[in-house]
């Protein structure tokens, strides 16, 4: 988990862990939408 990070898109809020976000984001496929995010609002947006 070093290293990694959530990021989160902000067109559809689809959240991702890892490196860096997606170039592409696989819910609604915007192009460089991603941006970085803490784990408390990565949590709430997927509404654990």
């Amino acid at each position: 988990m070093a290293g990694k990070k959530f990021w989160r898109c902000t067109v559809c809020g689809d959240i991702h862990f890892g490196m860096a976000g997606p170039e592409i984001c696989p819910t609604c496929k915007q192009k460089n939408v991603y941006i970085e995010c803490d784990a408390a609002e990565a949590k709430k947006v997927m509404g654990l």
